[in-house]
Parts: structure tokens; C-alpha cells; sequence
């Protein structure tokens, strides 16, 4: 490690003075590197809230739209109960109705018998 830094102090007071030059030219492009770096990544980190943002939202839909599925599928169940109620109703009276039409059909059939 030493060995390199001789050598780049070697090289950097080489050629009267040049070495200095370029070592201030790398310094000004490290800077600008580093300034750049900077950019991207408060770019970055303003992408990084927007998408935080982004998904927020969308959650806040998904949930909204769950809520929404949740209360149609009670509404359905309630409907779904309702009408095999009715169902049930309707058989009921079917059967009542058929037992009443027999009736009058035994009633019918007795007033056509002749009186014994």
C-alpha cells in the first residue's frame, strides 16, 4: 500500500507540475460524479414516495371495493334466505290448495251419489 502511495506521489510532482493538473481534473470530475450521485438518488427517494403513495391509494380502493363485495354478498344471502322462504310458502299453500280441491271434489262426488 505504501509502495502505491510513493508512486502516485512520484508521479504526481513528475513532469514539472502536470501531475497536479490532472489531479485537479479528477477532483472536479469525482465532484461532478458525486454531485450527480446525489440527484439520482433524490430521485430515486421522490419515486420512492410516489409509489408509496401509488399503493396507498390502490389498498385504500382494494378495501373500499371489499367492503362493497362483502355487503352484495350479505344482501345476496338475505335475498337467497327470502326466497326459500317463499318457496317454502308457496309449497305450503300448494298443499293446502290441493287438500282444499279434494275436499270439494269429495264434497262434489257426495251430492252426485244418490241418497242410499
Amino acid at each position: 500500500m505504501e509502495r502505491i502511495a510513493f508512486e502516485a506521489a512520484r508521479l504526481l510532482f513528475s513532469e514539472s507540475g502536470a501531475g497536479w493538473a490532472v489531479a485537479a481534473l479528477l477532483g472536479l470530475a469525482c465532484l461532478h460524479l458525486y454531485r450527480e450521485n446525489l440527484r439520482s438518488l433524490e430521485a430515486r427517494v421522490s419515486d420512492t414516495g410516489a409509489t408509496a403513495t401509488a399503493l396507498e391509494r390502490a389498498s385504500q380502493t382494494n378495501a373500499a371495493v371489499a367492503a362493497a363485495l362483502e355487503s352484495r354478498t350479505r344482501v345476496l344471502e338475505d335475498l337467497s334466505r327470502l326466497v326459500a322462504e317463499i318457496a317454502r310458502g308457496v309449497d305450503r299453500s300448494d298443499e293446502r290448495a290441493r287438500e282444499k280441491f279434494d275436499e270439494i271434489l269429495r264434497l262434489v262426488a257426495a251430492l252426485r251419489q244418490p241418497p242410499r
